[in-house]
């Protein structure tokens, strides 16, 4: 299976292996969900929202614990463990409840973006093509979460994993890549982004998404790399709400994740 310019020249040679991991926790975490939501035997989704919503980042940490130059971090303001792998720092949102909405006019956050989405926009995040938002003059609470992320390199960079799924259909379809966040509804403008192969079936060619602006999406094949134990790190534990629902439309700008008590 083919992976693009994009995906080998963030991870290297081991492009294929981590974007199989990262679809596979996905659908781990969906399956968990809509287990948890089955077993409330309740028609209201906030069983299978709550299960989602922590078991996200759980399945992604599980996924490459064992992969060398992974970090798992959780940052003051986060309930949730970060996974950091070869330098990008993986963060997974829902952009929508099904397919009526298109990746590319998501938003990340139900709202305004919680202080965390703000310090790793504002550490992380590729140098935006027009800053819209200087996040450092609009999030004086996002201060200690940007703090306790003083441990990672400068150079880590941001790599978003936007899903789309529901309880009854499961986990409909997936994307990854960068985007800059826009303002303070959480907006964003795609650097790169493409789908992420949700079943692995040979010669199958993910669909790429970078405009005139984007990045160019060819595709050389990966490799695996030998793999060591994880690094933890753990500095000052908060509480933060992750959130997101979704949008659409077939521009190329916002993104929005689901919010954390339902569906």
């Amino acid at each position: 299976m083919l992976v693009s310019r994009w995906a080998q020249e963030t991870f290297g040679q081991r492009a294929l292996v981590i974007r199989q991991g990262i679809a596979d926790a996905l659908s781990v975490a969906l399956d968990n969900a809509r287990d948890a939501q089955t077993a409330a035997q309740t028609d209201h989704t906030h069983p299978f929202g709550f299960t989602l919503m922590s078991r996200k980042f759980e399945a992604l940490a599980e996924a490459f614990e064992d992969m060398g130059d992974v970090r798992i971090v959780k940052p003051a303001g986060s309930a949730h463990e970060l996974v950091v792998l070869d330098g990008k720092l993986l963060f997974p949102f829902r952009y929508a409840k099904d397919r009526s909405i298109s990746v590319m006019s998501a938003r990340i956050g139900d709202g305004r973006p919680s202080a965390l989405v703000q310090a790793l926009f504002n550490r992380f995040g590729p140098e935006p093509v027009m800053r819209q938002l200087a996040l450092h003059d609009v999030a004086p609470h996002a201060v200690p979460v940007a703090e306790a992320l003083n441990d990672l390199p400068e150079d880590t960079s941001l790599v978003l994993i936007a899903y789309a799924c529901n309880a009854h259909a499961g986990l409909l379809d997936a994307w990854w890549g960068q985007a800059e966040l826009l303002d303070r509804t959480g907006s964003l403008r795609w650097h790169h982004c493409e789908q992420l192969p949700l079943t692995a079936e040979a010669g199958t060619e993910q669909t790429s998404i970078p405009a005139a602006a984007f990045d160019q999406g060819a595709m050389p094949t990966p490799s695996l790399n030998p793999r060591t134990g994880a690094q933890r790190l753990v500095p000052p534990v908060g509480e933060a709400s992750q959130a997101g629902r979704s949008g659409h439309a077939g521009g190329a700008v916002p993104i929005r994740t689901e919010a954390a008590s339902g569906e």
